[in-house]
């Protein structure tokens, strides 16, 4: 039981065609450093809620740049939403002076770094208006170079898709919200 309690995964790669772990195989290890302190709430083998997480810092400055860059890039290849149409191939500061005073975030859940096994990875929804409707777009952040950096993995989603199409998933909101009993 204690194991169990402790115990979290990350996704490795598997170079092994034939194996029934590839192309991604989960690695288990002891994360009790983490999760046996009340700052982590374990609410999956690969998630966690970090009630201390670093928030994004100020969003009307150059350190936006990051978000507002995959931001740009999921717009220029989406083909989701005709009213975005005109947002696209505007050059990266034009796009971030746009967009200030129109980004808010909400965070959802931290994940394991696969080599150092700390608990790094943040999960956030970007939440953008433009022509007073309301989008977001899932981002995760990490740190490279010493400095956060963002990536995107889904499209863009009108407000509350995103929490709509994954209601399964134990997030940030749900602790907030007083339904997190503890999966520990």
């Amino acid at each position: 039981m204690y194991t169990q309690k402790y115990q979290m995964a990350v996704l490795v790669p598997s170079y092994d065609e034939s194996s029934s772990e590839y192309p991604n195989k989960k690695v288990w290890f002891d994360a009790s450093e983490w999760l046996s302190t009340s700052q982590y709430i374990k609410v999956s083998d690969f998630f966690l809620i970090n009630k201390k997480f670093t928030p994004i810092e100020d969003l009307n400055t150059l350190q936006m740049l990051s978000i507002t860059t995959a931001l740009q890039d999921e717009i220029d290849n989406s083909r989701e939403f005709s009213d975005l149409l005109a947002l696209k191939n505007i050059g990266m500061i034009d796009f971030l002076n746009l967009m200030k005073d129109k980004i808010n975030y909400e965070y959802i859940y931290s994940e394991f770094d696969e080599e150092s096994l700390k608990p790094i990875r943040d999960f956030f929804l970007i939440k953008f208006t433009y022509k007073e409707r309301k989008y977001e777009l899932f981002v995760r952040r990490k740190i490279s170079d010493g400095e956060y950096v963002y990536d995107h993995f889904y499209p863009i989603y009108r407000e509350n898709e995103w929490h709509k199409k994954n209601k399964n998933i134990i997030t940030y909101r749900d602790y907030l919200e007083g339904k997190i009993d503890s999966y520990q």
